[in-house]
């Protein structure tokens, strides 16, 4: 298993809630996007707004209702997540 920084875990936890958002929340047993956020960002010791802003990032790849950050380009150690854990389904995501 890959060793994951804290940065890395914020960036896989924003993808994951832009990728699957209230299938995700339902899965994961939270009410809410803040209830997310603030849970799982102290859990791994990061700012709560951290965990939306990487969110936002990911929004315009996804289809979701929200736009997030769609007037920039995607920044490079965002990219690189996006591109090792996009592809993969609720299911095995959650394994």
């Amino acid at each position: 298993m890959k060793d994951f920084s804290v940065r890395d875990r914020a960036i896989l936890i924003g993808l994951f809630l832009s990728k699957f958002d209230e299938d995700g929340l339902k899965q994961l047993g939270f009410e809410g996007f803040n209830q997310a956020f603030n849970t799982l960002g102290y859990s791994i010791g990061i700012k709560p707004a951290s965990i939306k802003n990487y969110r936002d990032e990911f929004d315009p790849y996804f289809l979701n209702p929200r736009k997030g950050w769609h007037k920039r380009l995607l920044r490079g150690y965002c990219k690189k997540i996006f591109d090792e854990f996009s592809h993969l389904k609720l299911n095995v995501f959650l394994t």
